[in-house]
């Protein structure tokens, strides 16, 4: 979901031609859900292969990667590793309930019970779990690599653009800039274009550039004073205060400074502020302060797609279209091909692209 503060941020338009020659960090639960855009009561949009397993999430990744490569942008992927309790129920054993469910969906598939299966695979014990290890199967076979992060995945790609370890990020949530990202880019898209959510209608879509710094002095208030403005609103980890939207928010943190100093001074003029305790506060400035993110300690390699397993993997498991999947699979490799090529040309732009460019055309494999 994210936090709904796009109408205070500082944004501008960014070319696919200007990101040539950088490597961008996918929030991937991000990306995963937004392929499969459904709600719990209506699944119109997902596409059933004959096991009854989801597979919009594969032709997704394929073709992100292909639009990527077709523009000389080099990926990693982030997924999230521990939810916070803030942010999710699940369950205790969560990991074990998606072997069961694995089981179950095995055995209808076995006895041809297609109902059962497809009830299996569509469950929430089964469906998100599975998309993901999935995913990573298919990201591994497509040479392309990926971080399992400590907890969020839009921490990990902040992260790792702070560190110097990509160049950019790349999540639609705004939670990204509160994880400290200087750069973020939306609508990195080859279509252009967006669903609107529960409708059958798209709207024109154009690369965004959000940046924290030019973001910050806009607002007028620092980093610390922006995790304390969310704290006021509705937020994936906290249900926000009733009357106040991100306008309010921002006049109530440039007036008091602190969320402290809100809490005291406006408590008796129509807002309540029973809920926001001094522990949420503190849990919450200290998921984004402080997120569990990994280094890596080996620079990040790209790899060209193991042809035969990533056949058998879409068409023969997931009995994706042969035809298609070849003639996009041909596309990709040829597209990886001349991204590395490409990247040639910018190895004194980048360190970090130098040194992984140096172990890529040292692989004799490729």
């Amino acid at each position: 979901m994210g936090v709904k503060i796009a109408d205070l941020l500082h944004a501008e338009p960014i070319s696919l031609t200007s990101l040539e020659g950088t490597v961008i960090a996918i929030d991937t639960p991000n990306f995963l859900f937004s392929t499969l855009n459904f709600t719990a009561k209506n699944t119109d949009s997902l596409f059933i292969d004959r096991t009854q397993r989801v597979i919009n999430h594969l032709y997704g990744i394929l073709y992100k990667i292909l639009f990527l490569y077709s523009k000389r942008i080099l990926p990693v992927f982030c997924f999230d590793g521990k939810v916070s309790e803030l942010k999710r129920i699940i369950t205790k054993d969560q990991l074990n309930d998606f072997r069961y469910a694995k089981r179950m969906h095995e055995k209808a598939l076995k006895n041809k019970d297609w109902k059962t299966a497809r009830q299996i695979g569509l469950s929430k014990e089964f469906l998100w779990p599975s998309v993901v290890e999935e995913s990573k199967i298919l990201l591994s076979l497509l040479g392309v690599p990926y971080i399992e992060s400590p907890s969020s995945a839009e921490a990990q790609c902040a992260h790792l653009v702070k560190s110097h370890l990509v160049d950019y990020m790349n999540s639609q949530d705004f939670d990204s800039l509160l994880f400290g990202s200087p750069h973020v880019i939306q609508n990195l898209t080859k279509s252009m274009r967006r669903k609107i959510k529960n409708k059958w209608v798209y709207q024109k879509i154009e690369p965004k550039l959000y940046d924290l710094k030019k973001s910050l002095k806009l607002m007028g208030i620092n980093y610390f004073q922006l995790i304390d403005l969310v704290l006021l609103l509705k937020t994936d980890y906290f249900p926000g205060i009733k009357h106040v939207g991100s306008k309010t928010a921002l006049k109530l943190i440039k007036a008091h400074e602190t969320l402290e100093n809100i809490i005291d001074r406006e408590r008796n003029k129509n807002y309540y502020f029973s809920s926001l305790t001094p522990e949420i506060i503190f849990k919450v400035r200290n998921i984004f302060l402080f997120p569990e993110v990994i280094t890596p300690k080996e620079p990040f390699t790209w790899t060209a797609p193991i042809r035969e397993k990533v056949r058998a993997f879409l068409c023969k498991d997931h009995h994706l279209n042969q035809a298609r999947v070849e003639n996009n699979l041909n596309k990709l490799i040829n597209k990886y091909h001349s991204c590395i090529s490409a990247f040639e040309t910018f190895r004194k732009k980048s360190k970090h692209v130098q040194l992984t460019l140096d172990e890529i055309f040292s692989n004799k494999s490729i």
